[in-house]
């Protein structure tokens, strides 16, 4: 007479166990979302001198095309007419704006901003739409391109703090004469803090050109915490009237490694590094506990 093999008792997950399983869960997907956040805010504020050389390497083996130049001059001078409105990029959600010179490629890098001061080293698109303004700064549709001359005005926009950048949260630490740079294809343009102002979003007469000037103005929402009703104006004044350097030269170097001196700036970056480097030893260790408790069928 054959006998039946005797058949093993199905393992069954007790309630205790499985409220320690998901509390586990719970607690790791809790880590997560925060950590992911610093991380990328880590990683962004890192590999932003290593994508600023690449883009100085770049421009060695580019020149500027000849009709981009001329449309760029035939913008600004619709600008200085007062031929173009401005648009608030904060409020004006889906609002895009063509270039004729930039139809091939609307999102390729226009120039760099580079603030020593709060180390910011930022890729400038045309036009301050969701993507750009996501992926660094943006020109203002309405005023002028970033490429200097008297009687220009070109208001770079930039959000303050992005969930996985810092982007211009230290805008309002920038003091009066402060450096502000302008790198287009090593083109290098040297601007100094005049003064900074609050204004509404429908102020916009503020942000015209003045003839004699050659002006650059950061422009951020403001307070830092939403709501964000107003607008952080920064106003910087052309200093060198010819361009500084070629791409490459001593002046690049000087840039990339000037580091800021301002101690909130260093507080904001050392507790980010701090909190993602916490975070994921946190998370290790919590992850070895929960292991253990899988294993370990007799709790």
């Amino acid at each position: 007479m054959i006998k039946k093999q005797e058949e093993k008792p199905k393992y069954k997950i007790s309630k205790k166990r499985f409220k320690i399983i998901l509390g586990y869960i719970l607690i790791i997907i809790g880590i997560l979302l925060p950590l992911s956040a610093f991380t990328s805010l880590t990683i962004n504020n890192i590999k932003s001198n290593g994508e600023y050389e690449a883009y100085i390497e770049d421009s060695k083996r580019q020149t500027l095309d000849e009709d981009e130049k001329s449309g760029i001059e035939s913008y600004n001078k619709k600008v200085m007419d007062n031929d173009q409105n401005i648009v608030d990029p904060f409020i004006a959600d889906g609002y895009k704006v063509e270039y004729d010179f930039y139809k091939k490629n609307p999102d390729k890098i226009f120039a760099y901003l580079v603030i020593p001061a709060i180390n910011v080293k930022k890729p400038i698109r045309l036009d301050a739409t969701y993507d750009h303004l996501a992926n660094g700064v943006a020109q203002i549709d309405g005023t002028s391109l970033p490429v200097g001359g008297i009687g220009t005005r070109s208001v770079i926009a930039g959000h303050r703090g992005w969930y996985r950048d810092v982007m211009l949260l230290n805008l309002g630490e920038l003091k009066k004469g402060d450096k502000v740079y302008i790198n287009r294809q090593g083109d290098i343009l040297e601007y100094e803090v005049d003064n900074t102002e609050i204004i509404r979003p429908s102020e916009w007469e503020r942000l015209k050109p003045i003839e004699d000037k050659d002006i650059l103005t950061l422009l951020s929402c403001h307070p830092k915490r939403p709501p964000s009703p107003y607008r952080l104006l920064v106003n910087c004044t052309r200093v060198e009237k010819e361009i500084l350097s070629r791409a490459g030269n001593k002046s690049d170097t000087k840039i990339i490694k000037a580091t800021s001196k301002n101690r909130t700036v260093q507080v904001t970056e050392i507790s980010i590094y701090i909190v993602t480097l916490a975070g994921w030893i946190f998370l290790f260790f919590v992850i070895l506990k929960f292991k253990k408790i899988l294993l370990n069928r007799s709790v």
